[in-house]
């Protein structure tokens, strides 16, 4: 008798084990939501930013950089004193 509840106790938990692992919960992607649009709406995802004109399109033009000629190669450093 006592092998036969053992064997009943492991076949209803591996019951138990199936079950709880293949149970489905409801997500957010089952649920329909009802769109509030005519047919002749224009259909735009609702994350899109809008666009605006670019702020600096009037900016003044930068003046290139000043040029410094380089240093002769023959030119020997000035040693400092530490």
């Amino acid at each position: 008798m006592i092998p036969t509840l053992i064997v009943l106790g492991l076949l209803a938990l591996g019951v138990g084990i199936v079950a709880f692992a293949t149970r489905r919960t409801e997500t957010r992607q089952d649920v329909v939501v009802d769109q509030d649009t005519a047919w002749n709406d224009p259909v735009t995802p609702a994350n899109t930013a809008p666009v605006e004109a670019d702020p600096f399109a009037n900016a003044p033009v930068l003046t290139p950089a000043v040029s410094i000629d380089p240093i002769p190669t023959d030119a020997i450093p000035v040693e400092r004193p530490s």
